[in-house]
């Protein structure tokens, strides 16, 4: 489902009421502007429902005019509107259905946060797009974030009219088709090879990934891991990793924003293998991930890479194993630096194997009843 959070135009500052305080006139055209540009965005929401207090009521009748659409004065979306209000004004919703709730803040970007994990600041006039998955309102993408004076600059532009589709923020995800409830980092990891060429990881943003990884369980409190870290900011190093990977990762991984190489402590102890080794390092790598994408920053991890050649550049000890390479960056909706086959795969489907293939019980190979 596609929900549009709008917050209310400007509105005076004193009336009899807070309840009854009206759009000005400079708030009525910024919001005829912005409905303007949502009639050439081709929205088609099968609702739109409004707060009951005049300058929310004033905002969506001058949006759902633009439209074509009725209001529905609804009083869940005053002061106070969240998700299971949402949930109950859309129940009755189909799942591919657009609904748009005209309201205030700090109930707009509240939502948005609590949908999205973005933390945002709605203006008056301005207009969030998150898609959810199913008819639930929870674990969203947010899509778009437009704030009134985009929507001023979209108003003066020669936009094509309509149009299916604009991405005026973040670029697609690749949302999984779950069949069970999942977190929201869970459900938005996956591993891009469209990296943002410009902009890099910051240094304080960069220690708290890894040390989400510094804080991963460890058989024996062992703490196998280690990583060799190049920054894009730092050319040599980045370059000396990169050219550790295979021709096909070095094609896109170059511009990414930050390249590794996780390396695990195999040998412990002299003459005894540490069997979890991989298995450690493994669990410091998946927290490393979600807390970069808690951050927007996205990984992909590389089997193809030379563990030799690492070993030689950076004179890895014996009884440590170069186990993968991983690139982390934000991403971008621009993608002609790619291939075709890269393109292809940025825009290619998630799967994975029915919880019926790889959940056991009582034997080998037979699933467990539950999962049916």
């Amino acid at each position: 489902m596609r929900l549009y959070l709008v917050r209310h135009g400007i509105a005076e500052d004193f009336a009899d009421s807070d309840f009854a305080r009206q759009l000005t006139a400079r708030g009525r055209r910024r919001v005829k502007t912005a409905a303007a540009v949502m009639k050439r965005l081709n929205l088609r929401p099968a609702r739109v429902y409004s707060s009951p207090r005049a300058r929310a009521r004033q905002t969506a009748e001058i949006i759902a005019d633009a439209l074509d659409l009725p209001v529905i004065i609804a009083e869940q979306v005053n002061f106070g509107f969240e998700l299971s209000d949402i949930n109950r004004l859309t129940r009755d919703l189909r799942v591919d259905d657009e609904v748009m709730f005209v309201g205030h803040n700090p109930d707009m970007s509240l939502l948005t946060h609590q949908l999205t994990g973005v933390d945002v600041s709605m203006k008056k006039g301005g207009l969030a797009r998150i898609d959810v998955p199913g008819k639930q309102a929870r674990d969203g993408e947010l899509v778009w974030l437009i704030a009134p004076r985009v929507f001023d600059a979209l108003g003066k532009s020669r936009m094509p009219s309509p149009v299916r589709s604009v991405s005026l923020s973040t670029p697609p995800q690749k949302l999984p088709q779950s069949q069970h409830a999942l977190h929201r980092l869970i459900r938005h990891r996956w591993s891009p090879v469209g990296f943002d060429r410009e902009r890099n990881i910051k240094r304080a943003t960069l220690l708290s990934i890894l040390e989400a990884a510094r804080w991963a369980p460890s058989s024996s409190n062992i703490q196998p891991w280690r990583f060799i870290v190049g920054p894009r900011d730092n050319q040599a190093e980045f370059q000396k990793i990169l050219s550790v990977l295979a021709e096909g990762n070095q094609a896109w991984a170059r511009h990414a924003a930050l390249l590794m190489i996780a390396v695990t402590h195999v040998e412990p102890k002299p003459g005894r293998t540490y069997r979890h080794a991989g298995h450690d390092l493994g669990q410091a790598i998946a927290q490393m991930a979600l807390q970069a994408l808690d951050y927007g920053i996205y990984t992909h991890q590389m089997a193809g890479f030379s563990p030799e050649k690492a070993r030689e550049l950076y004179q890895v000890p014996d009884d440590f194993e170069p186990f993968t390479a991983i690139a982390l960056g934000y991403r971008t909706s621009d993608l002609r630096h790619l291939g075709d086959r890269q393109r292809a795969r940025e825009s290619s489907q998630r799967e994975r194997r029915p919880l019926s293939e790889m959940i056991f019980s009582a034997a080998w190979g037979e699933t467990a009843d539950f999962t049916e």
